[in-house]
């Protein structure tokens, strides 16, 4: 197109030009230049037409173009010819015009700078200019202020001239852009589309065909919405909004887009509005594949909704577990409870002491398990409450005292430190305790098992103010742990030894829940051991200092003409419960189930209801509620829960049932005691409005 119209001005320039020479020449020259100029156009004209497109340019194309305009040149020439023959100094000025341009035209094909325009428009007037001198007689000297000035006048037309860029190196910058562009277009592996505001594609880029099958001639034209899942349509409506409201914003989707086998693929889009003088005109647009990272997405939900149902089913085997070892160890720790005031020989009472420990121990290992799976499942909570840590050492002291004394192992404690008193949960400072100091005894045959304790109040600061650090460290004369034990000693059911599990026993998550135990309470464990000679632990935590409190005693006869109603289907934790709460003096009514439990709640008059949980026809946590729902006095009886379920979450489902306390199984008879002082307790000081709102 446009060097059809570069041929169109010539036309026109020749015309004018054959008038012109009409001034000089006779008219019927002209007319056969101009005639024969017009033939040379039109054949230009034919060699310069485009050619199809995709087709190259043949050869005998450019044959014509190049003889044609050679042809168009020459045939000028010869007007400047006829023009200088003439003989008058028009003539000759106009030639040399003439002859001077064909020849800077010339150049202008090959070079065409800035520069070169310039002196191309001056030479035509500069030969003119001399031919007119020399007809006149002007010497050099006449010429010279004439000269003078033209000479000034190029430089400062060159002078703006060179700070113009050439054409051809616009036109080499543009070509080397657009075949970037083209090389970027070719090997990039997104489809990059430019679209109108209306959504039909003006350009689609040839990675299309590699994603989504099409070649890019298919999409041009298109819309974008025909490939659009229906299912996305209210999403992909609703970037576009996003995108119309803020338009200097960038939008971004995940789209389901349809392969030309008709297949749907996930396409992450992303978009941003084009705008010409402050317009808006279309859309850039860029998409990737992300059918495999969906699909990747898709799998790790799967397949953590997988791990959180194997996790829930973890946690309901391990419930299911604990109550059926619990359940008949419960049993047989109880017999053994009640057969020490038996009248049996030392040989059996001997024995008894061993199958307590043993039972204990089986407990512990059961405790253990439990403890850790709650612990990996972060549902290890700590209940914190007024604790004299000196007192719990040495309780744990008292319980382990037998064991080191059958060893001959010098089991002793010592302990720095004004006010002991802090607030922590009891049972896992015990729990720590009882772990590092279970292991020293395990572990030491001979010599002695020493435990350090140091409470140290904290003063440097407010931010120390009120609270206390404790700091335990357990000393023995044992085994000792190697070197390369020493890396995994905290891992769980791992072992110093291979073959420690069966020379002392146990599962190899002590310390491996003692460590969680310090991390809960945010402070720290470690150790030193030498192989042969012994080993140290050292546990420290701080924790807020607390007032000391007295502890409840439980009175001689406290159950002494109590009424109790036990619920249990278990018959022999029945006999074991009802066993012990009669020696202690209390009036026990038995109940084989929940129905049962319930309508001897109904008829009798209770003090106390001891509820197991897990039980057919109706289970603990049911007939507790219907309890609560009765319209009598018998609604506000405390009721205590008799179980082997003792998670947290199991202990709070029960409370918010409406029982009043929690005992686990197998069952301390202190325990038990200490917690039915607890609720009577609190039932008498509770006011009397308040005890009637129970559960």
């Amino acid at each position: 197109m446009a060097i059809h119209s570069v041929v169109a001005a010539r036309v026109v320039v020749t015309v004018l030009a054959a008038l012109m020479a009409t001034l000089i020449l006779p008219w019927s020259v002209c007319a056969a230049w101009t005639a024969a100029a017009m033939a040379l156009e039109v054949w230009c004209w034919l060699a310069t037409r485009p050619p199809a497109l995709g087709q190259a340019v043949r050869s005998w194309a450019r044959g014509n173009f190049i003889v044609s305009y050679s042809g168009i040149s020459a045939w000028w020439l010869l007007l400047g010819a006829l023009l200088w023959r003439a003989g008058s100094a028009e003539g000759h000025a106009t030639g040399a015009a003439l002859f001077t341009a064909v020849g800077v035209l010339a150049v202008l094909l090959i070079y065409n700078t800035p520069a070169v325009f310039l002196a191309a428009g001056m030479a035509p007037a500069l030969a003119a200019l001399s031919v007119i001198a020399l007809a006149d007689g002007l010497s050099w000297r006449h010429m010279l202020p004439v000269w003078i000035m033209l000479g000034l006048s190029a430089l400062f037309c060159l002078g703006r001239a060179l700070d113009t860029p050439s054409v051809q190196a616009t036109q080499r910058r543009i070509n080397a852009s657009l075949r970037d562009f083209e090389i970027l277009a070719e090997n990039v592996t997104d489809v990059i589309t430019r679209s109108d505001v209306t959504g039909i594609r003006e350009y689609v880029s040839p990675g299309c065909f590699a994603i989504l099958g099409y070649r890019p001639d298919e999409l041009v034209g298109t819309r974008q919405s025909e490939f659009h899942h229906p299912d996305d349509k209210a999403m992909v409506d609703a970037s576009i909004a996003r995108l119309e409201a803020n338009p200097a914003q960038p939008t971004s989707m995940t789209v389901r887009v349809r392969h030309k086998d008709g297949r749907w693929l996930w396409l992450q889009a992303s978009g941003r509005m084009i705008f010409e003088d402050g317009v808006p005109v279309g859309l850039i647009g860029v998409s990737r594949d992300v059918t495999e990272q969906v699909a990747a997405e898709a799998a790790l939900v799967a397949a953590k909704a997988e791990a959180e149902s194997a996790n829930l089913a973890k946690a309901e085997f391990l419930a299911n577990v604990s109550h059926e070892i619990r359940t008949p160890m419960n049993g047989i720790l109880s017999a053994l409870h009640l057969l020490e005031r038996e009248p049996i020989s030392e040989e059996g009472r001997e024995l008894m002491r061993h199958a307590t420990g043993s039972g204990r121990m089986l407990s512990q290992l059961l405790n253990d398990v439990l403890d850790f799976s709650k612990i990996e499942a972060g549902q290890l909570d700590l209940a914190a409450e007024p604790m004299n840590v000196g007192e719990t050492l040495e309780a744990v002291i008292a319980l382990l005292a037998g064991q080191a004394r059958a060893k001959g192992v010098d089991l002793r404690c010592e302990v720095t430190g004004e006010d002991l008193w802090i607030e922590a949960d009891p049972v896992r400072v015990r729990q720590a305790m009882f772990n590092l100091l279970g292991n020293g005894v395990k572990f030491t045959d001979r010599g002695h098992v020493i435990a350090r304790l140091s409470v140290e109040t904290l003063d440097a600061g407010p931010e120390g103010a009120g609270r206390r650090r404790v700091s335990l460290e357990v000393e023995d004369t044992g085994i000792g742990i190697s070197a390369e034990a020493q890396s995994h000693l905290f891992e769980r059911f791992r072992q110093a030894e291979g073959d420690t599990a069966r020379r002392f026993g146990g599962t190899g998550l002590g310390l491996t829940i003692t460590e969680a135990l310090a991390r809960l309470m945010r402070g720290e464990i470690g150790f030193c051991s030498v192989e042969g000679e012994g080993s140290t632990f050292r546990m420290a935590f701080e924790a807020p200092a607390a007032a000391p409190v007295a502890a409840a005693a439980v009175e001689e006869g406290l159950l002494q003409g109590v009424n109790i109603l036990l619920v249990e289907d278990n018959p022999t934790n029945r006999l074991m419960a009802s066993t012990l709460l009669t020696r202690l003096g209390a009036n026990v009514e038995e109940a084989e189930d929940g129905v049962l439990g319930l309508e001897a709640a109904r008829r009798g008059v209770h003090d106390l209801i001891l509820m197991d949980v897990q039980m057919p026809h109706m289970d603990g946590v049911e007939a507790t509620r219907a309890i609560r729902g009765l319209a009598s006095p018998v609604a506000r009886v405390p009721i205590i829960a008799l179980t082997a379920n003792v998670m947290v979450h199991q202990r709070l489902e029960y409370l918010a049932a409406g029982m009043n306390g929690v005992v686990g199984k197998p069952i301390s008879p202190s325990v038990l005691l200490a917690e039915i002082a607890r609720v009577v307790a609190e039932g008498e000081d509770a006011p009397p409005q308040a005890s009637a709102q129970v559960g």
